[in-house]
């Protein structure tokens, strides 16, 4: 698309590790150190990444794509922890790249690939320091289950083909009905829904409270009649904003 939204690094910056700075030894000028998870990371100007030329990047069309940082080789996928600390791949819904449909599993492969070559011999403490060492949740304020239960809960929940679906399956868990506004696209909002679930950015809440929230986002994507446009702005807030304005 070169489009280079990617590359404007709003809210983001692209982290380097240690095999990302031998293949950008002649781009030296563009690297800054910094404190965190890496010590380096490329350097920024007013329109983005500084390797950024005519929306193009300069290392992809000097080098080749395979000289590209591995974090910009991953976008627009992702990688977040779950409770266990397993590894869970996701995609940034708001890379204006992103389209309904299934994703070519030699893609994914790939992109798996690229995340353990970022992290590299850092991957494990990345994990371990991304899980939950209580072995139990709280269903709502006064009621402790389990991570595995809670799960469960999440997949039956969100794996409802339509808002009057989910709204029994919440009725009958909590006990409370549901006013959800109708959408022609019901089952894309609720795929998304599960999506959030299954990130987990809703952990330290409470499940009642987590369902709540998505709830309401289920409400504001009913507002756009294209709903990936609407997941766009959710993951802006989750990911950039890192706050919900619902």
């Amino acid at each position: 698309m070169r489009c280079a939204y990617c590359c404007s690094c709003k809210g983001w910056r692209i982290y380097l590790n240690y095999f990302d700075l031998i293949k950008l030894k002649d781009y030296n000028y563009a690297i800054e150190r910094c404190e965190g998870f890496f010590n380096y990371r490329l350097k920024v100007n007013e329109k983005g990444c500084i390797l950024l030329k005519d929306n193009l990047c300069r290392v992809h069309i000097e080098k080749g794509l395979e000289y590209k940082p591995l974090m910009c080789l991953i976008f627009p996928f992702s990688c977040m922890v779950k409770w266990d600390g397993t590894p869970l791949l996701i995609i940034k819904h708001y890379c204006n790249g992103i389209k309904k449909g299934k994703i070519d599993k030699k893609i994914v492969k790939k992109a798996i690939e690229y995340i353990k070559e970022l992290y590299f011999d850092k991957f494990d403490n990345f994990l371990k320091e991304n899980m939950e060492y209580s072995s139990k949740t709280y269903f709502d304020e006064k009621n402790r289950i389990t991570w595995e239960y809670r799960e469960e809960l999440g997949r039956y929940l969100f794996n409802s083909k339509n808002f009057d679906e989910l709204g029994e399956k919440i009725k009958e868990i909590f006990n409370i009905d549901i006013n959800l506004k109708r959408h022609h696209d019901e089952e894309e909002i609720i795929r998304y829904l599960l999506e959030l679930n299954r990130r987990e950015h809703f952990r330290k809440l409470t499940f009642k409270d987590e369902v709540n929230i998505l709830l309401k986002i289920a409400n504001y994507l009913t507002k756009f009649k294209n709903v990936l446009e609407g997941e766009k702005e959710i993951d802006k807030m989750l990911f950039i904003y890192q706050k919900l304005y619902l």
